[in-house]
């Protein structure tokens, strides 16, 4: 182990005992996605994967905002979070996928928030195909909420 890796391991870990949540729509959360591909497909992929996962359970969808809740539970010690996924269209109609994942209980989540937004990310390149990801389009500006104005008209 190298003297430089230590406090690395130290930082990270003083953020998973500080940090509650995980959100793509901040700075120095998980990269937010964004596909060339129908917005249909990529809300099929989502409710899919989400049904499919164990102690995940889908809380509310609305298709017309973009919009999917999720309640997911931890095996040890059964701590409940919430998943929020928002699925628009960005303004070249390409398809934006944003989520927030969020402790109900207010304390350092060990990183769990971080890694659930990560591999539902990880599963989404997979599924839609990694070569139809739009790399590094930004990030929505600030106090805009995705999902909620897909403008249509």
């Amino acid at each position: 182990m190298t003297r430089g890796s230590i406090p690395n391991w130290r930082a990270t870990l003083a953020r998973w005992l500080r940090e509650s949540s995980a959100d793509t729509r901040d700075p120095g959360g998980p990269e937010a996605r964004v596909y060339e591909v129908p917005f249909a497909e990529v809300w099929d992929e989502v409710v899919g994967e989400v049904e499919r996962r164990p102690r995940w359970t889908l809380s509310h969808r609305d298709e017309e905002l973009g919009l999917i809740s999720v309640t997911c539970r931890s095996p040890v010690p059964r701590l409940i979070d919430d998943l929020t996924v928002w699925i628009s269209l960005d303004e070249d109609g390409l398809t934006r996928v944003e989520l927030l994942s969020k402790s109900r209980n207010g304390r350092g989540d060990f990183g769990v928030n971080r890694r659930r937004i990560e591999g539902l990310l990880r599963h989404l390149d997979h599924a839609v195909g990694s070569d139809h990801r739009v790399l590094r389009r930004g990030r929505p500006p600030s106090g805009s909420a995705p999902g909620v104005d897909r403008g249509i008209g």
